[in-house]
């Protein structure tokens, strides 16, 4: 299955800093291994994916660049250059189509953090939980947010680009995939 990506820009609610996002949804498929069996008798010391046994555990990667505003007079341009550290929340949550509906959500697994970090930024985060394949719809949101510092009001405005997705969980594409790919059946 092909990841997920969704790219924006936004700027934040005093227009003083430009938040260029991009978050990627990595669905991972995983599967145990078993011998590999040639009429029905196992070949001893070759594995091949046991495709019965298999699941997602997806990853979440959040990339962003920041750049700051500097306005020099009103009869001259804007200009943007990259400096020092932002206060920074990056989230990420997937819900199922049941827990999309409810007004307050509660999703089957999240991501969410947030501190300092440099204006440029790139972090792929593993969550090492299972969901089953073929189980349905599932709803991804994402947030890269500049979040208020807790120092002066001005210069420090919050906003940053979001988004939503939907993603299938079926799995019968990419299993059938892999197993002609490896030969899993003779």
């Amino acid at each position: 299955m092909s990841d997920l990506k969704q790219s924006k820009t936004e700027w934040t609610e005093d227009n003083w800093h430009k938040v260029c996002g991009e978050f990627t949804f990595h669905p991972c498929l995983r599967c145990k291994m078993r011998d590999k069996k040639v009429n029905g008798v196992p070949i001893w010391g070759v594995e091949v994916p046991d495709l019965e046994h298999a699941w997602w555990e997806p990853e979440f990667e959040f990339a962003y660049d920041i750049w700051t505003a500097n306005v020099v007079s009103s009869a001259l341009p804007t200009v943007l250059n990259q400096r020092g550290e932002h206060p920074v929340r990056l989230f990420a949550a997937v819900y199922t189509e049941s827990q999309w509906q409810e007004t307050h959500r509660k999703p089957t697994l999240w991501f969410e953090d947030g501190k300092m970090r440099s204006y440029t930024h790139r972090e792929t985060v593993p969550m090492r939980k299972e969901i089953p394949c073929d189980s349905g719809k599932y709803y991804v949101s994402w947030s890269i947010v500049r979040t208020e510092h807790s120092g002066t009001r001005d210069r420090q405005p919050y906003g940053g680009p979001n988004g939503d997705f939907v993603w299938d969980s079926n799995a019968e594409r990419i299993k059938r995939e892999i197993a002609i790919n490896q030969n899993v059946y003779g």
